[in-house]
């Protein structure tokens, strides 16, 4: 019998809404961009960081980034305020159809991985609050290696050998282009970043949405059975 087919999912930003942390600093005046450049900036750093050859969990990095880009932007904040903005990220909301999407891919006997840059343990309790958890197979996260997506070592932790053909799910074209090189299918999903970046490899699969990327990751198993 052929392997089970893998879908390994991005968490933030991909199975999760960033709304909540938008609203955060909305609520502090702070301007519509303000979100995007905070969470840049700390991909960024996290991504030099793990480059340079150190590592700190994504959540201290969020922490470290957010007083320097309010202090860009002229946004007053205080430490229970800034606190407040980064604890909404264990308050994130499931993605418009994410749960039909899990659903329809285990049905089809799909194994499911959670593979993302934040913890193993703050990924747990987002899936259990979203009422999700029941639906993946496997809990990954970058710091099991110290090193950040899209790092190949990270990557490297998907089971490849039993796993039979491995998708990687992602709104960020960074985290395809490091799954296409670690020789993964990937459906990038445009609800972020609106389109693909050309001067990377290009998807298997372009998503406007979870569940039409998990129809298409059928589809493309269906013909390969034919």
């Amino acid at each position: 019998m052929k392997p089970t087919q893998t879908v390994v999912f991005d968490i933030i930003g991909t199975c999760f809404s960033l709304d909540k942390p938008k609203q955060k600093l909305e609520e502090l005046g702070a301007p519509a961009h303000s979100f995007t450049l905070w969470f840049a900036q700390t991909l960024r750093d996290a991504f030099a960081l793990s480059h340079a050859g150190s590592y700190r969990p994504l959540k201290e990095v969020l922490e470290a980034e957010l007083p320097r880009t309010l202090k860009t932007l002229g946004v007053k904040a205080d430490s229970v305020q800034m606190s407040n903005i980064v604890k909404s990220f264990t308050e994130l909301e499931l993605a418009t159809g994410a749960n039909e999407s899990f659903k329809m891919l285990k049905e089809q006997g799909y194994r499911l991985v959670a593979l993302t840059n934040g913890s193993e343990d703050s990924t747990r309790q987002l899936l259990e609050r979203a009422g999700s958890i029941n639906y993946f197979d496997q809990i990954l996260s970058c710091d099991a290696v110290s090193k950040t997506k899209p790092y190949p070592d990270v990557y490297a932790l998907i089971d490849k050998d039993v796993a039979g053909d491995v998708w990687m799910v992602a709104a960020h074209a960074w985290d395809i282009a490091g799954a296409n090189m670690a020789k993964m299918k990937t459906a990038f999903i445009t609800t972020e970043e609106k389109e693909y970046l050309s001067i990377y490899p290009e998807p298997d699969v372009l998503a406007s949405s979870l569940l039409e990327a998990a129809n298409k990751i059928i589809e493309v198993k269906t013909k390969n059975v034919f």
